[in-house]
């Protein structure tokens, strides 16, 4: 079978020149529908790409490359070779290897812990060609064991289902991964994500150097309590606090797997942050992810606006309030409008000496703006 042909309409090719990587339905004039793989043409006739096509989506078209390259193994073995070239000197066993449109290789990511893979697949193309990219993966990588977490609900969009399983290898243990010299337990297999939050690394770094010994730190939203363990190392009091009673179960043992102890709590953290009189030195505020659908901005700036309005008067002064969101729909300057609205509000001076994004690993890629999605913000309450 041939390739699916793609005409866009007059003017539609303009932004993929300019290397955004996605075609809508709507941008598009004519399909001469074959293989999963699809040239994309402008108007007049005029190649612009090739990609892979997913029939019945919103989004038709995802970026694979400007030549005419046959998307083979071969193909996908030379895009995670220049992936992997990218994250050459990251203190981690366990990182990202494909960030999806980041790396050219759309609806796919790829995570390694170890020696072992962990891959998601988020689009009905990529899903018609994934016998190659575990190949690919396969020949690259040598791994113990390739797992899929390809659970997540968006996959319907695609006209696709969730689904969670071991491709190579069997159903993995929990893992054991060294990050920045500080250990964690990781369950590939039931835990968020992929397993572990990879994309915050250099937030668990910079929290840690904010903590001194004897300092009280307030972790929310603490999964299996990557920011706790960091700060219990520099010798602080550690609360963990999570709705979900196993992973605080994880936490308590990935702070003893390091030598060190947390207390943890199950608890709505927003509920605590309005009921609790307690002061702490550093409080960080993760949560999950809200929403990712367009529309749901307010949404997720009233998250930002409450967890910092009621987090302010929880802090000693000085006191450290380090706050994430992990949403393309609300920019930066947004989180941060919404940070001086709740500071305002409750009366609370604030310096604001960082803003910090996603690691390498998870490389944004400014053609695509949807690619920086994780914004973290310090903020200092001071004394004027």
């Amino acid at each position: 079978m041939r390739e699916t042909r793609i005409y866009l309409k007059r003017g539609k090719d303009r932004k993929v020149r300019n290397l955004y990587p996605w075609v809508y339905r709507d941008e598009v004039r004519r399909i001469e529908e074959g293989d999963v793989v699809a040239d994309l043409f402008s108007n007049d006739g005029v190649f612009v790409g090739r990609g892979l096509y997913s029939k019945g989506a919103r989004i038709v078209w995802r970026f694979l490359s400007r030549e005419y390259d046959p998307i083979d193994r071969t193909f996908f073995e030379r895009r995670i070779g220049e992936a992997l070239s990218r994250r050459i000197g990251i203190n981690s066993t366990a990182y990202r290897v494909v960030f999806s449109e980041s790396d050219f290789l759309g609806g796919l990511v790829v995570d390694r812990y170890n020696g072992s893979v962990v891959i998601q697949v988020r689009s009905r193309g990529m899903e018609e060609v994934k016998n190659l990219v575990v190949d690919a993966l396969t020949s690259t990588l040598n791994p113990r064991f390739i797992y899929e977490r390809s659970d997540m609900e968006s996959r319907r969009e695609e006209g696709l289902e969730p689904v969670k399983g071991p491709i190579l290898g069997g159903e993995p243990p929990i893992l054991t991964i060294t990050e920045n010299g500080v250990r964690f337990y990781v369950d590939v297999v039931g835990g968020l994500k992929t397993g572990f939050y990879l994309d915050q690394r250099r937030s668990r770094e910079y929290v840690a150097s904010l903590v001194r010994e004897g300092m009280e730190v307030l972790d929310l939203f603490s999964y299996t309590g990557g920011f706790s363990v960091y700060a219990a190392l520099k010798g602080a009091k550690v609360l963990a606090v999570d709705t979900k009673g196993e992973v605080l179960e994880l936490a308590k043992e990935n702070a003893k797997l390091n030598g060190v102890e947390i207390d943890v709590l199950k608890y709505d953290a927003f509920k605590l942050l309005g009921e609790s009189d307690k002061a702490y030195d550093v409080i960080v505020a993760d949560p999950p992810a809200i929403s990712k659908r367009k529309g749901e901005r307010k949404r997720i700036l009233g998250a930002v606006w409450k967890l910092t309005y009621n987090a302010l008067p929880r802090l000693k002064v000085p006191g450290h309030l380090y706050i994430c969101t992990c949403s393309y729909q609300a920019s930066l300057e947004d989180m941060l409008k919404y940070i001086r609205l709740a500071a305002i509000d409750r009366g609370i001076p604030i310096h604001i000496p960082a803003v910090l994004v996603q690691p390498e690993d998870h490389p944004y890629f400014p053609h695509f703006p949807e690619s920086l999605y994780l914004k973290c913000v310090h903020a200092v309450r001071v004394r004027i």
